[in-house]
């Protein structure tokens, strides 16, 4: 119980939360956006606090749960992801105001979740804090009260969440029953491994799959682009971010670290899920119409392309993901934004919106094809380094340079779609020629997100420099 003041962060989020909840009873209908200053205010003061820690040195452990640097990274990553989203949910049209209250509390309990999953050292604290995250971000999905499709996306993404949660528990029972604990701890200091253990290695490929669930890894990638275009727009962006990178952060502990995939003789199987991923999310994503779900299936890629430095697993590997998912982040979280923008003046999401768009909003065309360079991995953008650091870690280790070449290839398609929504901005014609308004909240986030993008691709080696410091102490 000492060391549970480490834990501060995560409390004092989880009853900000419950106090917005609260408050949204008593707050009238006009004065509802109070509530997302609120909750914006809360996550910056815990991102604050996250940042002071690390500052400090200020880690330790409880009997389930590690903070270390890698833990806040993560931690860094959700918390600035739950500050862009509650900054993008503020003019957003869809949200009503008398729901404003559970809408923040939703998004910051979400990201509480997420936070104790990025230490989790235990599989039943591991599993409460995914369900943490799964239920507020179905609710979250199907916020949209009057749009079908948010209806239909939260559907398909509870089910597929209930199915996966089934696995997951299924998986950790075939561990303690193999293992003797659920606790992470325990297992590192056992002498009886049980490697050659059937029940221990299929109980770790059932978790694998729930993991595979959260970071929408191919095949278990289909609730994905309806949950995404389904949802509002804000969490979409969550969603693709947030989500994904805790349970990534989550699966580079456990499956590089504490049980490493190659101990139960499951590298090939990841590998070869990282190339079905990076290449089915690319290849569908060539056919769609809808910048959502053109977005979420470029989603499902990057998720492939980060899995390589899973595969990899050496302190190179590890670096290159840490990086990619901050990376990944700002470019990610800057291209939905501009999406809301465009949607909020057109009402709409398909590619034809984009039609003249750079005569309309010069500034906000270049931007977006800044965040579509960087995520097809076009130097001098943050992308690019990031895709490098990841290829050549799989480079390096000479038995992966298949996935590397797997990886530049891929990278050469996603250009295709990508540009394809830059041609439209600059070379196609539109009928309508009225100014594109940005509110003061989206307008800072796409510069935050756009300088962010330019400047580390520019400078990466001050943040590479974090990264091997989180590194090193994570091995």
């Amino acid at each position: 119980m000492s060391n549970l003041i480490l834990l501060n962060p995560e409390i004092i989020l989880a009853c900000a939360g419950l106090l917005i909840l609260l408050a949204g009873a008593f707050i009238g209908e006009s004065r509802a956006k109070l509530l997302f200053h609120l909750g914006t205010i809360s996550a910056a003061a815990v991102l604050g606090m996250v940042v002071t820690q690390a500052v400090m040195a200020a880690y330790g452990n409880g009997t389930m749960w590690v903070l270390d640097p890698a833990a806040q990274l993560f931690k860094f990553i959700i918390l600035l992801a739950t500050v862009f989203t509650l900054l993008l949910s503020v003019n957003y049209h869809a949200i009503q105001p008398r729901h404003v209250g559970t809408y923040t509390a939703l998004v910051l309990w979400a990201s509480c979740g997420m936070m104790f999953l990025s230490g989790a050292m235990d599989l039943i604290y591991l599993l409460i804090s995914l369900e943490l995250i799964s239920i507020s971000c179905f609710i979250l999905t199907g916020f949209e009260q009057k749009n079908p499709r948010s209806a239909e996306g939260a559907i398909k993404y509870f089910l597929m969440g209930g199915l996966s949660t089934a696995v997951t528990i299924y998986g950790i029972s075939l561990f303690y029953g193999a293992t003797g604990t659920t606790n992470l701890f325990n297992y590192v200091s056992s002498v009886d491994l049980h490697f050659n253990d059937p029940a221990y290695i299929m109980g770790m490929l059932f978790i694998l799959v729930g993991f595979g669930f959260k970071i929408s890894m191919v095949p278990f990638h289909f609730w994905a682009p309806d949950a995404y275009e389904g949802a509002p727009t804000p969490i979409t962006a969550y969603l693709s971010v947030a989500s994904k990178l805790a349970a990534l952060g989550a699966m580079m502990r456990i499956f590089a670290s504490v049980i490493p995939h190659y101990a139960i003789s499951s590298t090939l199987v990841i590998a070869v899920l990282a190339a079905l991923t990076m290449t089915v999310g690319n290849l569908t994503a060539l056919f769609q119409t809808n910048v959502k779900r053109l977005l979420a299936y470029s989603s499902i890629a990057q998720a492939g392309y980060m899995l390589i430095g899973l595969v990899v697993a050496d302190p190179i590997g590890r670096e290159s993901v840490f990086f990619y998912a901050l990376a990944y982040l700002v470019t990610n979280m800057g291209a939905f934004a501009v999406a809301m923008v465009v949607a909020g003046k057109t009402g709409s999401y398909e590619l034809d919106a984009y039609d003249g768009l750079a005569r309309r909003s010069l500034g906000l065309s270049i931007v977006m094809v800044m965040f579509l360079l960087s995520l097809a991995g076009i130097p001098p953008l943050v992308g690019f380094v990031g895709k490098f650091y990841l290829f050549a870690s799989a480079v390096n280790s000479h038995t992966y340079l298949w996935l590397a070449v797997l990886g530049v290839v891929n990278s050469v398609v996603s250009v295709y779609y990508y540009m394809n929504i830059a041609r439209r901005m600059f070379f196609s014609e539109s009928k309508d020629v009225s100014a594109v308004e940005t509110d003061i909240y989206t307008a800072g986030v796409i510069f935050v997100t756009s300088a962010a993008t330019l400047l580390m691709g520019l400078l990466p080696e001050t943040f590479m420099r974090i990264v091997k410091g989180c590194v090193s102490f994570h091995s």
